[in-house]
């Protein structure tokens, strides 16, 4: 039975590594003990001398992992250590290696690689023990030494870890069957052609090594001469064999390890990649979006602009013309009451027909200002929300889908906020031009909708319906709502609402998705809620929310901070 102490401060640990290898423990093949620190488990071993291995994790409040290890040749010099570290300390993973650390094992932990990680350094602890078992038999037994190396021989030949004695000198006295596999050469050739190498990786991990010197990696890789790389995990001991000190060095294969986690690096680059890739895409299409609405808008209220100052043209041309008259009505000398009365009745009336159109004009300009300055840049200012959100629904009100319902503003005066106007105009915009292109089509309930631009969420709206039942909104007048209200001292609420065909249950949870739209084949290209949802809860550090019912409209409900983040 092999006999491991956990040593780890995370007490859920214990209950994963005794669920993992139940079995095992059921059948008498493991015994687990547990400590959450340093000194815990020294008194641990010395308390039960027959553990086999310790497996501890490096970061522990007291003593930690590599203090620990520094104890363990004092408690018990056959066990052998195996620490768990979080991926990329390479530091303490060199730390506890070149303190004498067996293995160890990388966060998250691979349970499969830490059961062949256990199996693995039991089976060392066991060729460690019988090596020193032997070795000390042939200082106490000279007669048997012959008989005792036989014995040696046959065990770590059998061992799975790869074992060389090598002098302090560099001499080569002993290498098993596993590490002449390493090398990839006959085992009358390892003394020329890798002990220098292998002595080399000997020298330069030693404890005294230069001062001043980089200490190096755990681990090494040789190129055979078969042209074959393997990767190897190092570890060096220092005892006495044959009457002389030697170096012990084990050798472990960790080549399919390392393949691995090429493999991985490969796969996560290649799916960062891809990623970058998709939000390159997303973000190219979702400007294309944003212009095409943009490009409808300016359209709608330079068209709207016209009419005005069609009729102001006129009034204009009229007064001219009326005033050239009378100015030569006067200069004949035949200018009479009546004359000068039809005059400044005509003046009076045409005057106030061209401060009304010129007005009307000036408000769409204006609206098309806010549109076009909102896009083109989002500087941070402080707007009220009133005087806003009537440039915004003057510039809504115009589009050709909006022609035939009502759009209404619900604002108190007062409310003002500190945020992103530009990001803000975007959400809006994108709300309330989809909630008249899709919330009143006279389409069937099932073919709801989730728009390009606006994401389809406002294919319906969050007003009631009529009370007889659903209508498809084609036979009544629409009506889109924005209301505003005050939430505590931090926030505000605005919502935006319509009494149109609402979203079907099976499309909602997904309004927030890139590419998600049941109208592909009619343009859209389900990014208008994605980009919503990115400005409200990114740029203007608020939240959003959808409630829709088929049948009884949409309300889509924006909580903004009074100043953004």
């Amino acid at each position: 039975m092999g006999k491991i102490l956990v040593v780890d401060d995370e007490r859920d640990v214990e209950t994963l590594i005794m669920q993992r290898f139940r079995r095992a423990v059921r059948a008498g093949e493991l015994e687990f003990l547990f400590a959450h620190d340093g000194q815990e488990a020294l008194e641990t071993l010395r308390a039960r001398p027959d553990i086999d291995m310790v497996l501890s994790d490096i970061n522990m409040p007291g003593m930690d992992g590599l203090t620990l290890l520094d104890h363990l040749p004092q408690v018990n010099a056959d066990i052998r250590a195996v620490m768990v570290s979080a991926y990329g300390d390479l530091g303490n993973v060199r730390a506890a290696m070149n303190r004498g650390a067996f293995d160890f094992i990388i966060k998250p932990i691979d349970f499969s690689d830490l059961e062949a990680t256990i199996h693995k350094t039991l089976e060392a602890c066991r060729a460690v023990r019988r090596l020193r078992d032997a070795l000390q038999e042939t200082r106490t037994a000279e007669a048997a030494s012959r008989a005792q190396a036989a014995r040696l021989r046959r065990v770590l030949d059998g061992s799975p870890i790869g074992v060389s004695i090598i002098t302090e000198a560099g001499e080569l006295l002993y290498c098993n069957q596993r590490c002449v596999e390493l090398f990839g050469v006959p085992a009358e050739a390892m003394q020329q052609r890798c002990s220098p190498t292998l002595f080399r990786h000997v020298l330069e991990r030693l404890p005294d090594r230069a001062p001043g010197s980089v200490a190096p990696s755990d681990e090494i890789h040789y190129v055979r001469e078969d042209g074959r790389t393997v990767w190897m995990a190092m570890s060096v001991d220092r005892t006495s064999y044959e009457n002389q000190p030697v170096f012990i060095v084990w050798l472990y294969d960790i080549t399919e390890r390392k393949v691995q986690a090429e493999a991985l690096r490969s796969a996560k680059e290649s799916a960062e990649q891809a990623l970058a890739d998709l939000e390159r895409m997303q973000s190219h299409l979702i400007r294309a979006e944003k212009m095409t609405v943009i490009a409808q808008l300016i359209a709608a209220v330079a068209h709207e602009i016209n009419t005005p100052v069609g009729i102001a043209l006129t009034a204009a041309t009229h007064l001219q013309a009326a005033s050239e008259a009378i100015i030569t009505t006067f200069n004949g000398g035949q200018l009479r009451k009546s004359d000068f009365q039809d005059y400044v009745g005509t003046a009076s009336e045409v005057s106030t027909l061209l401060v009304a159109n010129i007005e009307r004009a000036a408000a769409l300009i204006q609206s098309l200002k806010l549109v076009t300055e909102g896009k083109a840049s989002s500087p941070r200012s402080r707007v009220g929300l009133r005087d806003y959100l009537s440039d915004i629904v003057l510039a809504v009100q115009v589009q050709p889908a909006a022609a035939g319902h009502e759009l209404v503003l619900d604002c108190p005066d007062g409310l003002a906020l500190d945020t992103y106007p530009g990001a803000l105009t975007e959400v809006l915009l994108a709300l309330l031009t989809n909630a008249f292109a899709h919330a009143f089509e006279p389409e069937p309930a099932s073919m709801a909708a989730m728009d390009g631009v606006g994401a389809g969420a406002m294919a319906g709206g969050g007003v009631d319906g009529p009370e007889d039942g659903p209508d498809d909104g084609s036979n009544r007048r629409g009506r889109v709502m924005v209301s505003v209200r005050l939430l505590g001292n931090e926030r505000v609420e605005l919502s935006v609402s319509d009494n149109g065909r609402g979203i079907p249950a099976d499309i909602q949870p997904r309004l927030f998705q890139p590419f998600a739209t049941s109208r592909r084949g009619s343009g859209s290209m389900g990014l208008g809620l994605y980009a919503v949802f990115n400005l409200v809860t990114g740029k203007l550090g608020g939240e959003i929310d959808i409630d829709s019912a088929p049948g009884h409209g949409t309300t889509v409900v924006l909580r903004l901070p009074l100043d953004a983040p």
